[in-house]
């Protein structure tokens, strides 16, 4: 009970000071543990310790019988917006996001088939925040949005023979969201606190080719997340009684389902080599997101928006249009000595955001990253440290359908972004 306990409080710590984050493969994280993360996010085969929870849960505990594992990730990204005719260059606000996360395997006795597992981490979400944004009042103001994804994994693994070991995951997922367009000028609004819980499944195998060969495949199904319980002012100006709220929630947002499929191959009984190939479903998750508004004042609208063919109603429309993307990882490991293990890896993946829909607003565009990593084992205690390299990648929105695209043809936004990982893991 008192293990629970202080998992679930740690739990709660996780999620009262993980912000959002502008994770590299679309809204997800590219690796889930310093050691997949310094690897460039190849993970699917290889053998895995406490983190393997979140990944494929064949592969979990397979490096430590018991233990646990705590780590934090300092997600650093760097944004700018531009629209040359409206002479805009506004470079987005330094952000630091804290990503906490906790572990812990453990095998049902030394020669039991079975590992149960348990993990809370940051699955992923994307932020912006620029300020002094040009309105078309001759004004500026801010422009901000913070998504966050927070999941709390069960997990078991049984191992069939010497070679074939299946892993199955239960996935709790609390998801936030808040944006703001233009709150301190008429007809601008400032989302907050719309939040839900969705729920996911996750299976996995493992098998063992031969003694320097595995492979891993890991699908993880959808998690449908309609944010509810929100608040939205909305300014209707000085004239029109100032701002007003309104309960809001965010319809037909989810979470995807993933594929991944990858091959590990050891050289040398120093050497580690990962190769990782992911599908992610954006396009049946990011297609079109609602706000719904609702139960305004006595005497104010109940459908405050133009529907853009002249009258009103008490949705908008956000065309996210998101497509499918396919993940590409390579990731090496070698092992200078019992004591020290150095890493490296690359990870690509398109951009899911179509340039006719881009949006400053939800701008998860980064495609490649190099990462590094060193793990120093010091028998039952280890330490891990990784980082991460988001290049960077630039888009531009050209649609002149300003219900689709409300900043303006023309408008550009470059992304870069820098993580630095740190874990410490115990076993006993």
């Amino acid at each position: 009970m008192k293990r629970s306990l202080n998992f679930a409080v740690v739990l709660a710590v996780c999620v009262l000071f993980t912000g959002s984050a502008l994770a590299t493969n679309g809204m997800n994280m590219i690796g889930y543990g310093v050691r997949s993360s310094g690897m460039g996010g190849a993970d699917a085969a290889a053998d895995a310790g406490f983190a393997g929870v979140a990944g494929n849960p064949a592969t979990m505990g397979k490096l430590n019988d018991r233990g646990m594992a705590l780590g934090v990730s300092l997600l650093m990204p760097k944004l700018n917006v531009s629209n040359e005719a409206m002479g805009l260059d506004l470079d987005g606000e330094d952000q630091i996001f804290p990503l906490p996360y906790i572990a812990y395997t453990q095998r049902l006795g030394s020669d039991s088939p079975w590992i149960l597992g348990m993990e809370a981490y940051a699955q992923g979400g994307m932020g912006v925040e620029f300020l002094n944004f040009p309105t078309s009042a001759t004004t500026s103001d801010k422009i901000s949005s913070n998504v966050m994804f927070m999941r709390l994994t069960g997990a078991a693994s049984y191992q069939v023979n010497e070679k074939l070991t299946l892993g199955l995951s239960a996935i709790g997922g609390y998801a936030k969201m808040d944006f703001a367009m233009f709150p301190g000028g008429a007809g601008g609004m400032d989302v907050t606190d719309m939040t839900d819980m969705g729920f996911a499944g996750r299976f996995g195998l493992q098998f063992k080719v031969c003694d320097r060969m595995t492979i891993g495949a890991v699908y993880t199904s959808e998690a449908a997340l309609d944010l509810k319980d929100g608040n939205a002012a909305i300014n209707f100006g000085t004239a029109g009684g100032g701002v007003i709220d309104y309960a809001a929630q965010m319809n037909d947002f989810a979470w995807p389902q993933e594929a991944e499929f990858g091959i590990a191959f050891q050289p040398s009984s120093d050497w580690l080599v990962a190769v990782d190939t992911k599908w992610i479903n954006w396009e049946s998750s990011m297609d079109v997101v609602t706000l719904e508004v609702s139960d305004p004042p006595d005497g104010y609208p109940a459908t405050p928006f133009p529907d853009g063919q002249g009258g009103y109603t008490d949705s908008m429309p956000f065309q996210m249009k998101w497509e499918d993307q396919m993940v590409y990882a390579l990731g090496v490991e070698y092992s200078i000595n019992e004591m020290n293990t150095v890493r490296a890896g690359f990870n690509h993946g398109c951009s899911p955001v179509p340039d006719d829909y881009l949006s400053p607003l939800f701008p998860a565009i980064v495609e490649n990253h190099a990462t590094v990593g060193y793990g120093l084992n010091l028998g039952n205690l280890s330490f891990d440290l990784a980082y991460e390299m988001g290049f960077e990648n630039t888009q531009t929105n050209d649609n002149t359908n300003a219900m689709v695209n409300p900043f303006g043809p023309g408008i550009t936004v470059s992304h870069s972004q820098n993580t630095i990982h740190f874990e410490t893991a115990y076993s006993f």
